[in-house]
């Protein structure tokens, strides 16, 4: 996998489902580059649903900062459509 991305997931081990819906949500976006199909693109964007509710949910349970909470979502907004 390509590891340019912005958060690393492994400095998130302490955060509940955190790392592994990243990775997650990485692994599908690398696949979805390769391969541009409608099949991909909506699995990409079922995950990040899911990923987008667990950034939301360690938001709110004081895991994550405010800011860090929006610059992740802004950050896999971006990811998720960036043509």
């Amino acid at each position: 996998m390509t590891t340019n991305y912005k958060y690393n997931p492994a400095d998130f081990n302490e955060v509940l489902g955190l790392t592994t819906e990243l990775t997650e949500f990485y692994r599908l976006h690398q696949e979805y580059s390769n391969e541009r199909t409608q099949s991909k693109r909506f699995e990409l964007e079922k995950h990040g649903m899911d990923l987008f509710f667990t950034i939301k949910a360690r938001g709110v349970e004081g895991t994550l900062t405010r800011n860090l909470v929006y610059d992740l979502r802004e950050y896999m907004e971006e990811l998720l459509y960036d043509g």
